[in-house]
């Protein structure tokens, strides 16, 4: 147990560079079905143009993880665009609106070798502290499968039925 919460300790949560979009996109490509995954080039669009809302958990680099260019490395991340909407649609899923007061959360991704160790959970807490620090924000939205629905309930998330979108 010690070892594991030194671990979870050591983990840093920071702003997605774009010089890490690439390990993002395997990361994406890892964790959802190809039909679901976003491409490199919405990645792309949304560290561009919601930078703060594309957030990273990194390790420090250690001879396992060596391959990275930075000093540390990106294990997991969660990804968000705005809209002016109350509700998610499929329109508000593509485009951010930087005026807009819902944040979208399109995607949380854990590497498959870190999963199952509180990572996700640390890290959506700490990504809603962040945003409820910014005080801009009305509402976190996002859309989730079945089995994850008692993940984001955990963190404070309230189940509001099936979604009308169909993704994937």
């Amino acid at each position: 147990m010690a070892s594991e919460e030194t671990f979870l300790n050591s983990i840093v949560y920071k702003n997605v560079p774009a010089s890490d979009i690439e390990r993002s996109f395997e990361l994406e490509s890892q964790g959802y079905p190809p039909e679901e995954a976003a491409t490199l080039e919405k990645l792309e669009y949304r560290q561009k143009n919601a930078p703060t809302l594309f957030i990273g958990a990194y390790l420090p680099l250690t001879p396992s993880n060596i391959s990275s260019n930075n000093n540390e490395y990106l294990i997991g991340f969660i990804v968000s665009t705005l809209t002016t909407l109350h509700s998610l649609t499929e329109e508000s899923m593509s485009n951010h609106e930087p005026d807009g007061k819902t944040v979208c959360i399109h995607s949380v991704c854990i590497d498959k070798q870190y999963r199952r160790r509180g990572i996700a959970t640390d890290l959506l807490k700490e990504y809603i502290k962040r945003l409820k620090n910014l005080y801009k924000y009305e509402r976190i939205a996002l859309i989730s499968h079945k089995h994850l629905i008692p993940l984001y309930q955990k963190v404070g998330f309230i189940y509001k039925g099936e979604s009308v979108i169909v993704h994937g």
